[in-house]
């Protein structure tokens, strides 16, 4: 009945929505899908404080949003080497991504958005696509893939490695190859939607995690495929590849949730196949 419903709703809205809203929109209800369970809530802690309303001032409710100061410092850092990527696809069509530089002129992206060589040449890549601090667009600064520069792809990984051609100076991250575990947090810096440059890292607990994947509830668009998955430190541990219904091995059930490829499996597999970029990275 829901998923009756939710095709009616989606039937009726997309005669009066832009074509591109459209497309978006059924994207996002059929990866999505309404009657489909999702990630179980947190529930509210328990109350343990007084009876008494005088001695009441503050408390948590619910998730626990207070974060180190610190850690603002680290994103803003971090967020220099995200980039918007636009990629003309060998059957012709448009592609939109998010990609995150690992060496001075290095860059990693997934296999689905960047798949070969010759898509590589066709990116537009732009770095500063965001809003400064009075929330005015900064100049983004584009570059292109170097010609017959490295290139490394994996499908099963989804991930990709494109050598850019004098790419500006916006830094580089640190790759991290450690066990994420359930219930720690993961921020994603990214271009969801094809929008300017945004942050997600609230309500974004780590739901399931081993040696290759890692599920968590972060916010995430299409357009943010390749985007850096941080710890708490704004070290990468993952590189996000999709979300969907996906199947959490624990229980054998599947959830709502968003997913990414670690560290651990992405490093492990570029020291064996490519390690003229390995020997590139930063790795913490």
């Amino acid at each position: 009945m829901a998923r009756k419903r939710w095709v009616c709703f989606l039937n009726y809205i997309q005669p009066f929505v832009a074509d591109a809203d459209a497309a978006l929109l059924t994207t996002l209800f059929q990866t999505y899908p309404l009657d489909a369970l999702a990630t179980p809530g947190r529930p509210i802690d328990r109350w343990r404080g007084t009876d008494n309303p005088a001695a009441v001032q503050e408390k948590i409710i619910g998730e626990n949003t207070l974060r180190p100061i610190y850690m603002l410092e680290l994103a803003l850092e971090a967020a220099k080497s995200v980039v918007h990527l636009r990629i003309l696809k060998e059957d012709g069509q448009s592609a939109l991504g998010t990609g995150f530089m690992v060496a001075h002129d290095l860059m990693m992206t997934n296999h689905h958005v960047i798949a070969s060589p010759r898509e590589a040449q066709g990116i537009e890549v732009s770095f500063n696509y965001q809003l400064d601090r009075h929330g005015i667009l900064c100049e983004p600064t584009p570059a292109r893939a170097r010609v017959d520069g490295l290139f490394y792809t994996n499908a099963e990984l989804d991930f990709t490695v494109v050598q850019l051609g004098d790419p500006p100076d916006f830094g580089m991250l640190t790759l991290q190859p450690v066990q994420v575990r359930k219930e720690a947090r993961v921020a994603i810096i990214q271009h969801p939607g094809d929008h300017l440059k945004q942050i997600s890292m609230q309500n974004n607990f780590v739901a399931y995690a081993d040696a290759r994947e890692v599920q968590y509830t972060t916010s995430t668009l299409p357009g943010s495929s390749g985007s850096p998955v941080f710890n708490d430190e704004f070290v990468v541990v993952a590189i996000h590849h999709s979300g969907g219904l996906l199947l959490d091995p624990s229980v054998n059930r599947h959830y709502l949730r968003n997913a990414g490829t670690t560290m651990i499996a992405v490093l492990a597999d570029l020291k064996i196949q490519a390690p003229a970029i390995y020997n590139r990275l930063a790795i913490g």
